[in-house]
């Protein structure tokens, strides 16, 4: 695994190319879609086929949006608290040059929370006029578990492992977007591919940082405690990666089903569909795997505790040892 020094991140931050600029605000283009087709959930079920062109657009752009949203509670809820919980053991364990390189990195990721509120309301001015999130909408159990690893972050640092494999995927996601403008639903909408495009500037170098953090915050812990960590980290992964009746996949197609009446005899069938993908092999392969989030699996590699990863994370394999 090829990790760039924190002197080298700090040079790269430097050059205004390599930073994340405000794009300007404009309106979408509600005609086209927002994100490829196989980056949304329903493409990998067979209720999809039976959805008209009108339709499978639309969708594209509700999930889409829930997408932002995804990338929003990253940044709000897993990067500014956490990092503020390890900065003292950061500085610790591993250097000021360390702690320095995250208070950029929180920095700079209110700023792309901002730029993601701004585009989901240019999207849907109505929707997010009262609140910045539609289809997030935590429980009660799932915001005291925030709760708790954000404030046990200084000795649980287990959120470092997710935020590394959220931040390389949402990079993935703007190199698919570069690669794939042109879709069998049209081309993608400029203005929410800039915005991905422009984030995924900031995120190439925080990945970085991100593995500087774990090696200080995670590898510093006795092997006992690295073990509590990882389960940690399993069981959330686990309930990440398996859409639910009532998740924000669902919460996704009911909207759809609202705004296409005709959709309601298919809205059992389209959910259904969304929660058998916890066993879909090439969904789940391609959420989280070597090409997407290479650093991320390196760190893995790194971790005895994280060994049985392959039993959340399907396309984890652990390298044979040489």
């Amino acid at each position: 695994m090829t990790v760039l020094a924190l002197e080298r991140i700090a040079a790269i931050r430097a050059d205004p190319a390599r930073r994340t600029r405000p794009v300007p605000l404009a309106n979408p283009d509600r005609t086209r879609p927002f994100l490829p087709e196989d980056q949304t959930q329903l493409y990998f079920t067979s209720a999809y086929a039976k959805l008209s062109r009108a339709q499978r657009v639309r969708y594209n752009q509700l999930f889409a949006l829930r997408v932002n949203e995804y990338i929003m509670m990253l940044e709000r809820d897993f990067v500014d608290p956490v990092l503020a919980a390890l900065r003292k053991r950061a500085r610790r364990c591993g250097s000021e040059a360390l702690a320095e390189a995250m208070d950029a990195m929180v920095s700079e990721e209110a700023a792309h929370y901002r730029a993601f509120v701004e585009l989901n309301r240019q999207c849907e001015p109505a929707a997010y006029a009262q609140s910045e999130c539609w289809f997030m909408r935590l429980k009660r159990y799932e915001r005291a578990s925030l709760r708790i690893m954000q404030g046990s972050a200084h000795i649980l640092p287990f959120a470092l492992w997710i935020i590394i494999a959220m931040e390389e995927s949402s990079i993935g996601l703007a190199t698919s977007m570069m690669r794939a403008r042109e879709t069998e639903l049209g081309p993608l909408d400029p203005y929410f591919l800039a915005v991905h495009r422009e984030h995924a500037k900031d995120e190439a170098r925080h990945i970085h940082i991100d593995v500087h953090m774990v090696r200080a915050c995670v590898h510093s812990l006795p092997a006992w405690w690295r073990k509590v960590n990882a389960r940690l980290f399993i069981a959330f992964m686990r309930d990440m990666t398996a859409p639910k009746t009532n998740g924000t996949g669902a919460r996704v197609v009911r909207q759809l089903v609202a705004e296409f009446p005709e959709l309601a005899v298919l809205q059992d069938e389209m959910i259904a569909g969304l929660v058998a993908l916890k066993d879909h092999v090439e969904f789940q392969k391609g959420l989280f795997n070597r090409q997407l989030t290479p650093l991320a699996f390196a760190l893995y590699d790194e971790e005895p505790a994280l060994a049985d990863l392959g039993r959340v994370i399907t396309a984890y394999e652990r390298p044979a040892l040489a």
